[in-house]
């Protein structure tokens, strides 16, 4: 019998953003300490129905709410790839920025803004008003940590 995916029929969601870490066990320790992250799940092979080994080696996944994770690999912070940062809902900003830089994360800063905790206006329809701040991570991973104070209204095309 084929295994039935858990999730409904529809559009897709973010499951999972994968990460090369120098040292996972740093890393592990940053997400845990510094932003309150605690569940994880490990494993040590990746195999098909059939035995074949598709990954050898340590796999982390950090849960970050619900069905929504960190995946750590072991290996060199590749520069290479499409993915810019990583945003993660917080309910208080100023407090996961501290603690992230507490935690051994380093301040991240875009050439007219520091990255530190601020208050902005998205202009779309309609406006959304949002406390934003960007800290890197131990493998240099981009991390925006992100308030919401109005909801993101969707529209169909």
């Amino acid at each position: 019998m084929s295994p039935v995916s858990i999730r409904p029929p529809g559009a897709a969601t973010l499951m999972h953003v994968a990460i090369f870490c120098p040292d996972v066990d740093e890393s592990i320790r940053f997400y845990r300490e510094g932003l309150g992250f605690s569940r994880t799940y490990e494993w040590t092979k990746t195999y098909t129905a059939t035995g074949q080994t598709v990954y050898q080696g340590r796999g982390v996944y950090i849960e970050l709410e619900g069905e929504t994770y960190l995946e750590l690999f072991p290996g060199e912070v590749r520069t290479d790839g499409p993915v810019h940062h990583i945003g993660l809902a917080v309910s208080n900003v100023d407090e996961l920025y501290a603690r992230s830089l507490a935690a051994g994360g380093r301040p991240f800063a875009f050439e007219d803004w520091s990255g530190e905790p601020t208050t902005v206006t998205l202009d779309g329809d309609p406006e959304m008003e949002v406390r934003v701040a960007f800290v890197q991570g131990p493998a240099g991973e981009l991390i925006e940590l992100y308030e919401q104070y109005s909801p993101v209204v969707t529209r169909e095309p």
